[in-house]
C-alpha cells in the first residue's frame, strides 16, 4: 500500500489541548472584532445622519418631545387639581346646603314658636278682659269677685312681659280694676308683686298712679316704724308721686311728700315741712282745692273707711297735728272746703259718715270732734280708696 505524500501531524495529549484552547481563543478574538466593526458602523451612521439632518432638528425633537411630557404632566395635575377643588366645593355645599335647611327649620319652628306664643297670650288677654268687666259688675252689686281677682292677677302675671300686650290702652284699663279693688282691699303682698313687674306701665296711668301713691303713702303713715326702716315704701311712693305730678296731678304727690316729710321730724315742724306748706299757695285754683279736700278726707277714718283701722287713726292723727303746727293751711283748707264746687258734697259725706257710725256704733275715736268742720267726699270718679 502506497504511503501518503501530505504532511499529517497526530495531536495528542497536551499538544491537543493547547491547540483546542488556541483555536478557541482566535474565534473569541474574530468575534469581538466583528462586534467592534458593527458598533462602529452604527456609530458612523448616527454622526452621519447627525450630520444630514443637522443639531438643530435633534434639539427641536428633543424640546418637542420634553414639551409634550411637561404638557401631559401639566393636563394630569390640572385634573388632579381640579377634581381636589370639585370634591372639596361639594363638600362644602353640602355642608352649607345642611346648614341652611337646619337654618331655615330652626327659623321656622322659632317663627310658629313667637306665632304660638303670640296667639296663647292673646287668648289670656281676651280672658283678662273679660274678668275685668266681671269684677267691675260684681263691684257694682256689692259682691267681692274673690276667685275672678285669682284669675285676673294670674293672667297679669303671665302678660306682664308681653310688651305688644301691656301696651295696649285695654290692658291697662284692665288693671287699673284690679289694683284699684287691691287698694280697696288693702293686698299689699299682691300690689308688691305687680308694681315690680308691670310699675313701668301703671305709672302711666293718672288714676293708678294716684291711688298707689295712697296706698304706700298710707303704709308710710300708719307703719310704727321711722321712714328710714321703710326704704322699699318710701322708693315706691317716690315714684308714683313724681308719676302723679308729671301727670298733672301736683297736689297729691305735695300732699304725701308733706306727710312724709313730717312724719320724719316725728310729727314737728321743720324747714322741710315749712316749704312744703308755702309750696301749697303756688298750687293754681283747681289744684289747690283738690289738695285741701284730701287733707279734709283723711282727717276723720270714716270719710274714705269703711271700718276704721289703725292706719286711718293714724292719718287722721297726723292731719290734726299738721293743722294745729300751720294755722294758715288750715285756713285754707277751710276755706276751700265752703267753696260752691265742694259745699254741696258736705251733706252727702256727713250722711255717709253717719250712716257707718250707725252700722258700727260709735268708739272713742269717732265720738271726738272732728279737726275740720264739714269734711266733704270726693268729687265724681276720685277714688275713695279701699274699705
Amino acid at each position: 500500500m502506497d504511503q501518503d505524500n501530505s504532511t499529517k501531524h497526530i495531536l495528542q495529549g497536551r499538544e491537543l489541548i493547547d491547540y483546542l484552547v488556541e483555536k478557541a481563543s482566535n474565534n473569541t478574538n474574530a468575534e469581538l472584532l466583528q462586534r467592534e466593526e458593527r458598533r462602529n458602523r452604527k456609530t458612523t451612521f448616527f454622526l452621519s445622519l447627525i450630520s444630514l439632518v443637522g443639531v438643530g432638528a435633534i434639539v427641536g425633537a428633543i424640546k418637542m418631545f420634553v414639551q409634550q411630557e411637561i404638557t401631559t404632566a401639566r393636563s394630569s395635575v390640572v385634573q388632579e387639581v381640579r377634581q381636589e377643588m370639585q370634591n372639596d366645593l361639594d363638600t362644602r355645599l353640602g355642608k352649607f346646603e345642611q346648614q341652611a335647611v337646619d337654618s331655615v327649620a330652626s327659623q321656622v319652628e322659632e317663627q310658629v314658636g313667637q306665632v304660638r306664643t303670640m296667639l296663647e297670650q292673646y287668648k289670656q288677654y281676651q280672658e283678662l278682659l273679660a274678668l275685668a268687666e266681671i269684677i267691675k259688675t260684681e263691684l257694682e252689686n256689692d259682691k267681692f269677685p274673690e276667685q275672678q281677682m285669682e284669675m285676673a292677677q294670674k293672667l297679669i302675671r303671665q302678660l306682664a312681659a308681653a310688651e305688644s300686650i301691656t301696651g295696649q290702652p285695654r290692658f291697662l284699663e284692665a288693671t287699673k280694676i284690679v289694683i284699684d279693688l287691691m287698694v280697696r282691699t288693702d293686698r299689699k303682698r299682691d300690689i308688691d308683686e305687680l308694681e315690680k313687674l308691670i310699675g313701668h306701665v301703671l305709672e302711666t296711668d293718672s288714676k293708678v298712679s294716684q291711688d298707689l301713691a295712697d296706698h304706700y303713702g298710707q303704709l308710710i303713715i300708719s307703719s310704727p316704724y321711722a321712714v328710714e326702716d321703710l326704704q322699699s315704701e318710701f322708693d315706691a311712693l317716690s315714684r308714683y308721686a313724681r308719676a302723679t305730678r308729671e301727670l298733672k296731678y301736683p297736689e297729691k304727690a305735695l300732699m304725701w311728700e308733706l306727710f312724709v316729710a313730717y312724719k320724719r321730724n316725728q310729727y314737728t315742724p321743720s324747714a322741710t315741712t315749712n316749704g312744703m306748706v308755702e309750696m301749697v299757695q303756688d298750687l293754681n285754683e283747681a289744684d289747690t282745692r283738690n289738695f285741701c279736700y284730701h287733707i279734709f278726707l283723711n282727717s276723720h277714718p270714716l270719710h274714705w273707711m269703711n271700718n276704721p283701722d289703725q292706719e286711718g287713726r293714724e292719718l287722721a292723727r297726723l292731719v290734726t297735728s299738721l293743722l294745729e303746727d300751720y294755722p294758715t293751711l288750715r285756713q285754707t283748707v277751710e276755706a276751700q272746703m265752703a267753696t260752691p264746687q265742694l259745699r254741696p258734697l258736705i251733706e252727702n259725706l256727713i250722711t255717709r259718715k253717719m250712716e257707718r257710725l250707725e252700722r258700727i256704733g260709735p268708739t272713742e275715736t269717732e265720738r271726738e270732734a272732728d279737726p275740720i268742720p264739714h269734711t266733704a267726699e270726693a268729687p265724681d270718679g276720685e277714688n275713695t280708696l279701699r274699705r
